[in-house]
């Protein structure tokens, strides 16, 4: 078996472990960053993958273990009960059911954001994002708060567990089986949608599937739904199909979890599942060999995502200095590092909620199936304006405690003062042109010392303005 390259301890630096810190999270704190440059590539890695002895307690909303919030209809009714009212009391319910649920939804994006912020590593809220953005659902097919918070909550659950039951837990979801119409399927009329979306978008790849492999795919999904009164999965017997099916070459009487299992035993579904990793954690730019070794670790651990994702962030590619500083950051990178590189008293979380809503990321409410593109997709004229406002509005509200935080001694040299808000603000060296700039325009400023107030969040809003802090 070939060996996986992975990082040595000699190549360890403090740029690196920022680089992991930045990729696996949010973004490190200053002290941080001091703990990861001590230890070994594994130490530090290991530190991200097992979350749980820091995975800070912040309950979902009260609303979401309400009784109430489970039930699909107004008050806890059912639905022949909601049907049987009058044309206008039905409508007036839904019009107040429709005014709670815009609220619970803003309730969910800010108390996600709230999490991203506080998780001392963040890996576990990084790995939600991207299975929020790989199995993407939005809240505007399927109206209610509940379930998308109740697929969150399963994300965080199955994040770095079994790819298996990853597919599984999605197949049955509530919030999954409405957004792509399985929950309409039936015997008689089988939907593709998401068998088609399961295995293009979510599992093989385009190329890797025929139009009969849907077919009989969808057959044999027909019949799971949800419960016409409740938010759960339900298996509706009289509307399954239990004919023989021809499936990828496999010939039998396959239900929905035999599709699923002979799925991931496709040679290109490690494959397919390794690119996507690459890309979110990486780079876009697809590396062959990381990928194939990313690829054989699944395979060899019978599918555990944690074993993949200890294979993605030792392999010695991911830390190339290509892929250093090469992703612009997604809305909700870019919000979250920044409140966490002021190390400030986080925002409010409408105000970093609407932060990412302008800036093109709206949390439960991704553009398409496929998710959000990324890349330079995050940055037009006006999102790149909003991203130059959004830093002058957090440092200004939060100014006299930032300047506390970040520059507790002001008699420094400017030499000692460039490198501390670099290591700050950038994690690593600048190019040379770029630390020419900056240079000139410190050189311009008062000494540190004489700062007042207003200087002090000028100088933070150049740092966060420049074009490489849009990148990590």
């Amino acid at each position: 078996m070939a060996r996986i390259p992975t990082l040595s301890r000699r190549k360890w630096t403090r740029q690196t472990a920022a680089h992991l810190a930045l990729r696996a999270g949010f973004g490190p704190t200053p002290r941080q960053l001091d703990l990861l440059e001590q230890m070994s590539p594994e130490e530090a890695v290991h530190s991200f993958l097992h979350y749980q002895a820091e995975s800070t307690r912040n309950e979902a909303p009260s609303w979401f273990h309400a009784k109430q919030a489970a039930d699909r209809f107004p008050k806890g009714m059912t639905r022949k009960a909601f049907y049987q009212l009058e044309k206008e009391e039905r409508q007036q319910r839904q019009r107040e059911q429709r005014k709670e649920q815009r609220n619970q939804l803003e309730e969910s994006r800010e108390w996600w954001l709230n999490r991203m912020v506080n998780q001392p590593k963040g890996l576990e809220e990084k790995l939600t994002l991207f299975w929020h953005g790989h199995f993407a659902t939005s809240i505007q097919k399927v109206k209610a708060p509940y379930p998308m918070l109740l697929q969150n909550v399963m994300f965080r659950e199955k994040g770095r567990g079994s790819w298996a039951e990853m597919l599984t837990s999605v197949s049955i979801d509530p919030a999954m089986l409405i957004y792509l119409d399985n929950a309409r399927s039936t015997q008689r009329k089988p939907n593709e949608n998401y068998a088609r979306e399961l295995m293009e978008l979510f599992s093989l790849g385009e190329g890797n599937y025929s139009e009969e492999d849907i077919r009989n795919a969808a057959r044999a999904f027909a019949g799971w739904s949800v419960n016409g009164n409740r938010w759960i999965f339900e298996e509706r017997v009289n509307q399954m199909d239990t004919g023989r099916k021809v499936f990828l070459q496999k010939n039998g009487r396959f239900t929905g979890q035999d599709i699923l299992s002979i799925i991931v035993e496709q040679p290109v579904a490690s494959d397919f599942l390794a690119e996507r990793m690459w890309s979110f954690f990486a780079s876009q730019t697809p590396n062959p060999g990381a990928i194939k070794d990313i690829s054989r670790s699944l395979k060899d651990s019978n599918f555990d995502l944690g074993v993949a994702l200890n294979t993605l962030f030792t392999h010695e590619d991911f830390y190339h200095p290509s892929v250093i500083r090469s992703q612009i950051k997604s809305p909700v990178q870019l919000t979250v590092q920044l409140v966490r590189t002021l190390n400030a008293q986080a925002p409010s979380g409408k105000q970093m909620v609407r932060a990412c809503n302008q800036l093109g990321q709206k949390l439960f409410e991704p553009p398409s199936v496929k998710g959000w593109d990324g890349g330079a997709a995050w940055i037009t004229a006006s999102t790149l304006s909003t991203r130059y406002n959004l830093a002058e509005n957090f440092i200004a509200q939060k100014g006299s405690f930032v300047a506390e935080n970040i520059l507790p001694d002001r008699t420094i040299s400017r030499q000692e003062l460039r490198k501390l808000l670099f290591d700050r603000f950038y994690f690593s060296p600048l190019r040379e042109q770029e630390q020419r700039a900056m240079d000139a325009y410190l050189a311009q400023m008062p000494p540190a010392s004489d700062w007042d107030r207003p200087q002090f969040v000028e100088v933070l809003q150049h740092l966060v303005q420049q074009p490489q802090y849009q990148l990590c």
